[in-house]
């Protein structure tokens, strides 16, 4: 046993720690996880701590209150960013921001859940993790509160120009921006309706986050009051993790923080059990199209959600909460589950609607299940198909081999090494602790499973039974119908100007001078100088080693002459295996297919199982077999691009030769022809899925239009995972019968081109060390079954490595118009390849851009959720970019300027050298789970030598050195830029010269 395991391990309840001021009450040891936990109660104010000691030097803190929002004003989530905006020990203007550049951590947040806020950290520097301590501490229980960050985060009117009270009116603010783009997407809107359906009474109804409708009414008052009454000890919650000594964790903080505070009377913050219906209801709402459907008569969403387990007064429910969990798997996960079968495959709907499964997080739990992309007249079949199937599961229960394959995937995850595994269990803990229920829940699922074994074991109808009475006997059953509103977001921000034009007309002239006189006060508080010393920092000359982590890779051949890699790691019975093959001279014409191959690859069955057959297989026996497209840059530019298809696989050791296995008969027999059925239903899926996404993941198409334009390598993205991938997507799925056979015979075509021997490239095992030799011979086994040669390009037909390798890239300005309230913007830069010297100082630029001048200038003054500037070193380009931004044009002038204010002489110091080095190693050192150990040695070729000459390039790395860059690469430098973003920018950037199109890259017409 660890040291750390056993010192925790050791203490007995009652035991007083830190001079008495906490008690012992229970101590548990489990040794699946390889952990020993205390939970204690700091006796002046009732504060409840739980420690988990553990051989892991990422420690974690977390300190939770819980937070019962009674509206959508988003008093908790406002709260949460403002008491991280300077405190009693640190009264300057955001130290939380301040510390993330003065700190190695591995992780430093604050969230807002439906019931709780917490501000979690983790660090692996035992000097970081106390400073950190004093400094979320002082946050959490002693912040200013000022109204000026009040008005900046939260919510705030200004005037357009805000030192003219003539210009129009406008709401700003951190968060009312965060939420307007957070609420901006169908599935966002619908599961917030479903949450506020199910929970008619309770604190769940709200929006915790706060809906931008109501965000503006609440009050600086409302705020204060808030914090002073939930952010207390006595109502809250500690967690650590680590292998750090507990007892000085406890005193600092009986000294900084509790050991100030007197026990207070927390029981009005208890959430009351929700008022269970008697009678299933139904609701309507409507939700925002999505961007891109296949079918626009089919836009409907629908769910069937029910109210379960009260985790708190239910506690002898803990087993059958988890057998929901393994339940809600049987229903939804896989092709082999039930409602797959009887939803999914119906042809009814898209897929499966925002919310489906089983959750647990909230006090109560509930599980949901329904479709979007449904025609309104289908929903009541819908209803019904859901109903029967319960009915079904009713009367014939589970197969074991199902249930089986659950256990399996139970197993697994207790086995497999994680980095952030302390954090995990912080968050799993956190969602029933905070009412008093059980902190150590996450970690009991091994013991869960066992007893679940045995009470299936025990009784043959279980599964009927808890079908019966928790879902067909249940009356707090709720369908909510999401109808789709293509104006939906136009009538949210007509609704918006409306209200300010109500305000602005009633407001006194008075009243205009003092929002005048606010706003230049907080531009003036965000322009000012703040005392950053004041705030504890690492040296990196103390904190940085120089010399890189060694993995000690072993690089050989297999017995068929292929080149090898072992990485021999203690990754706990688990073996992960990678295989590339080579597909660069694959007909161009077929890479808009990739993507799919990769998809599908393991979704159509193979000559020996169907696909529901060989999904159980896989459940029952790996932790998963895929595919995947990966591009090798070479690090001086000295070759073209290699693209290669990976397989890849993990399994438990004594599994091994069943997961080679069926990768074989995947790679040799994966049926491409005649699963038309099967193929047209992944294709629905993935459409309605890439079309929703392009608003909800904004900012990375944005990013990857912008890089498209000047790199081939982002091209080559851009064309199979883009926006001419969404309409692609789109095209087949609305061709049907057509699309399946298009997409039938080009997935066919890379298959026999891809799945050979002459194509593998190189293979990697990494396993613990005597689980590697028996692994290598399964590997070459399967490289055996492999047909020794693929197909191949005909001599006149273009090629992938062509089409590269003729790539004529030039700037351009692209602005992608989606249903949402917010923007994301980016400008990319061409620059240098890893191994150029210039490498390493463009990525510390990008870290102090981000931190001493974006980030004031983008969030704090422009009122983004986010900003900033990041360089790729291997693929060689320098990207700015803005998240949730209300700004378009004025963000890309931030941009410019953001260069010329780095390339100015005097304004990058070794100060600011300094918090880049930490931003930068914190990343680079980052933790690696013992699989990932040596994996950029297998993708992109970076031995130890290359790493080590760019860790001493970064370390070497002057102020001067960052500002030569950014005068080299940036100033007077044309980016390619991209927005997706609100239509109503249309106007203005088309003026500017922009190209506009639609979320499937066709043409804005002309209104």
């Amino acid at each position: 046993m660890a040291p750390a395991v056993a010192a925790i391990a050791a203490l007995k309840p009652g035991a007083k720690l830190a001079d008495g001021a906490f008690e012992v009450l229970a101590v548990n040891e489990v040794p699946e996880y390889n952990v020993a936990c205390v939970e204690l109660v700091h006796l002046k104010t009732g504060a409840r701590w739980m420690h988990c000691g553990a051989d892991d030097s990422n420690n974690v803190f977390n300190v939770a209150f819980r937070t019962t929002p009674t509206d959508d004003t988003g008093v908790a989530h406002i709260l949460e960013h403002t008491a991280l905006c300077g405190s009693d020990r640190y009264p300057i203007r955001d130290p939380f921001f301040n510390m993330l550049r003065r700190s190695l951590s591995t992780f430093m947040n604050a969230m807002t859940a439906a019931d709780f806020t917490c501000y979690p950290f983790s660090t692996m520097n035992e000097t970081d993790y106390y400073n950190l301590l004093g400094v979320y501490l002082d946050a959490a229980f002693f912040p200013k509160l000022s109204r000026e960050d009040f008005l900046q985060e939260g919510h705030r009117l200004e005037f357009k120009d805000m030192e003219d009270k003539n210009t129009q009116l406008e709401l700003k603010g951190v968060v009312f921006n965060e939420m307007k783009g957070a609420m901006g997407s169908q599935a966002a809107r619908f599961n917030r309706a479903l949450g506020a359906t199910l929970f008619p009474t309770s604190t769940y109804h709200h929006n915790s986050g706060g809906d931008p409708v109501s965000i503006p009414t609440l009050t600086h008052e409302d705020l204060t009051r808030f914090h002073a009454t939930h952010y207390h000890p006595s109502n809250a919650r500690v967690f650590t993790y680590g292998d750090l000594p507990l007892e000085r964790t406890l005193a600092k903080s009986q000294e900084l923080a509790l050991g100030k505070f007197d026990r207070i009377d927390v029981s009005a913050l208890d959430v009351a059990d929700e008022r269970r219906l008697t009678a299933p209801v139904k609701v309507e709402v409507p939700v925002p199209a999505d961007p891109v459907v296949p079918d626009p008569n089919k836009q409907s969403v629908v769910s069937v959600a029910y109210l379960m387990v009260n985790q708190i007064k239910e506690k002898e429910a803990e087993l059958e909460n988890f057998a929901l969990t393994v339940a809600s798997d049987l229903l939804l996960n896989g092709p082999q589950a039930y409602f797959h079968e009887t939803l999914l495959e119906s042809g009814l709907g898209s897929g499966f609607a925002p919310g489906t499964g089983y959750s647990s997080s909230r006090r109560e739990t509930s599980f949901a299940v329904g479709l979007k992309g449904v025609a309104e007249a289908d929903v009541p079949e819908v209803e019904a198909k859901i109903q029967g199937t319960l009915e079904r599961i009713a009367k014939e229960g589970f197969p074991k081999e199902r249930v089986d394959a659950v256990m399996h995937q139970v197993e697994l995850g207790a086995a497999k090494v994680s980095t952030n595994f302390g954090l995990g269990v912080a968050f799993g803990a956190m969602g029933t602790w905070v009412h008093g229920g059980d902190g150590m829940k996450p970690l009991k699922i091994p013991a869960l499973a066992a007893k679940l074994q045995a009470a299936i074991d025990a009784d043959s109808e279980y599964w009927q039974k808890l079908i019966q009475r928790r879902f067909l006997d249940n009356s707090h059953r709720v369908t909510l119908v999401g109808v789709a509103d293509k104006d939906y977001d136009a009538k949210l921000e007509e609704a918006e100007k409306k209200k300010v034009a109500e305000i602005e007309t009633s407001l006194t002239e008075e009243r205009k001078d003092a929002i005048v006189k606010e706003a230049v006060a907080l531009r003036a508080s965000q322009d000012g100088d703040q005392n950053a010393d004041i705030l504890p920092t690492l040296k990196v000359s103390e904190a940085v080693p120089r010399e890189i982590k060694h993995w000690n890779s072993s690089i050989t051949k297999t017995s068929g002459g292929f080149d090898l890699q072992i990485d021999a790691q203690p990754t706990n019975g688990i073996t992960f295996a990678n295989l590339l093959l080579d597909v660069s001279d694959l007909p161009d014409r077929l890479v808009p297919y990739l993507d799919l191959f990769a998809y599908f690859v393991t979704e159509l069955g193979t000559k020996t199982m169907d696909y529901k057959a060989l999904a159980q297989e896989e459940k029952l026996k790996t932790g998963g077999i895929g595919a995947g497209v990966d591009v090798q840059q070479s690090l001086d530019a000295s070759a073209p691009p290699r693209v290669y298809v990976s397989l890849s696989g993990s399994a438990l050791d004594r599994n091994v030769p069943a997961m080679f296995q069926l990768m074989a008969d995947v790679a040799t027999g994966a049926k491409w022809v005649g699963e038309d059925a099967r193929l047209g239903l992944l294709l629905s899926r993935r459409a309605a899925s890439a079309g929703a996404g392009v608003s909800q993941n904004g900012l990375s198409y944005a990013k990857g239009l912008a890089n498209a334009s000047i790199d081939p390598v982002a091209a080559l993205d851009y064309r199979t995972a883009g926006l001419p991938h969404v309409a692609l997507l789109q095209r087949l799925a609305r061709e049907k019968e057509a699309g399946v056979e298009e997409v039938s015979a080009a997935l066919a075509e890379i298959a026999a081109f891809a799945l050979a021997r002459n194509r593998v490239m190189r293979c990697r095992i990494s396993a613990k060390p005597e689980a590697c030799d028996p692994a290598v011979k399964q590997m070459e086994a399967f490289i055996d079954a492999l047909p020794l040669r693929g197909a191949h390009a005909v001599d006149d037909e273009l090629t992938l490595a062509q089409s590269l390798a003729s790539f004529a890239g030039s700037p351009s300005k692209n602005f992608v118009a989606t249903p949402t309230q917010t923007n994301y913007c980016a400008a990319s830069y061409l620059t240098v390849p890893y191994s150029h010297p210039d490498s390493a100082p463009l990525f510390l630029l990008g870290q102090a851009m981000s931190t001493s001048f974006l980030h004031r200038e983008i969030r704090e003054k422009g009122g983004a959720y986010g900003g900033g500037a990041s360089a790729a070193p291997v693929e060689g380009v320098f990207v700015l970019s803005s998240y949730r931004d209300p700004n378009t044009l004025a963000t890309v002038e931030t941009f410019e300027k953001a260069a010329a204010w780095a390339a100015k002489e005097g304004n990058l110091t070794q100060e600011i050298l300094e918090e880049a080095w930490l931003k930068a190693f914190k990343a680079i050192d980052a933790p690696l789970a013992p699989q990932s150990r040596g994996a950029s040695l297998f993708t992109n070729l970076m031995d130890d030598e290359s790493r080590q000459l760019f860790r001493d390039r970064l370390l070497d790395c002057t102020p001067e050195r960052m500002r030569e860059c950014a005068e080299k690469y940036l100033v007077g430098k044309t980016p390619a830029l991209a927005i997706v973003g609100n239509p109503a920018s249309v106007p203005d950037v088309k003026k500017a010269g922009w190209t506009c199109v639609d979320a499937e890259g066709n043409p804005l017409k002309e209104e």
